[in-house]
């Protein structure tokens, strides 16, 4: 998976990606309105003004962080050669998985973008409608992949939109995974347990592309 879906992380990372990373960390396991730039600062091992040499604030963070989400996004849902529309369908929703289940601070912030109406701006263009009620540009396209993959799964008359598709898919992580517990290991790394999710997830899937059969 990590060869999949990139998000730009440098191997060798400057200060700006240390201090997105860490914030990263924070997140996952305080939430994101707990995040402080002075732990961030901490954590690097660096003073409080360079972060803000950086980073306007603990938004302009957040809005990096979202750049990621949005890159993760749009590399989900795309079909390799010799595999059948439904083997991408679930290969797109397990990517979806692994992709928030290694990333706990992603669904969070997607969360608390959703919980806003219109958005939590600055990131009311990545997760949520805008002020023309319409979907971010990364969401639209995936929408637009998905619709095409359920066509040739199911048939263009079955009753499925991408849009319900993606809410049963997505919403179900991002409520599954928001209940689990965050934990660091031994290392010291952020993470969760969401294995047991994906024989759910299987079974979503399958239910949802056999609905309108």
């Amino acid at each position: 998976m990590a060869d999949d879906i990139q998000i730009n992380k440098p191997r060798r990372r400057n200060t700006k990606e240390k201090i997105i990373d860490e914030a990263e960390a924070l997140a996952a396991l305080h939430g994101i309105e707990h995040l402080k730039l002075q732990d961030v600062a901490d954590k690097i091992g660096i003073k409080l003004p360079s972060v803000y040499a950086h980073f306007g604030g603990r938004e302009d963070i957040l809005a990096a962080m979202g750049s990621r989400i949005s890159k993760g996004l749009s590399q989900l849902y795309l079909a390799k050669p010799g595999e059948s529309a439904l083997e991408t369908l679930h290969r797109g929703a397990r990517e979806m998985l692994i992709f928030l289940g290694d990333h706990p601070a992603y669904f969070r912030l997607m969360l608390r973008d959703q919980s806003v109406p219109l958005g939590y701006d600055p990131l009311n263009h990545r997760a949520a409608v805008n002020q023309n009620f319409s979907l971010p540009p990364e969401i639209a396209d995936l929408h637009l992949r998905i619709q095409g993959l359920i066509d040739q799964c199911c048939g263009e008359n079955d009753p499925l939109r991408a849009e319900d598709f993606t809410a049963c898919i997505h919403g179900f992580l991002l409520m599954r995974l928001s209940w689990l517990p965050t934990r660091n290991d031994e290392a010291g790394n952020v993470f969760i347990d969401y294995q047991p999710m994906q024989s759910t997830l299987e079974a979503i899937v399958n239910r949802l592309l056999k609905a309108g059969h």
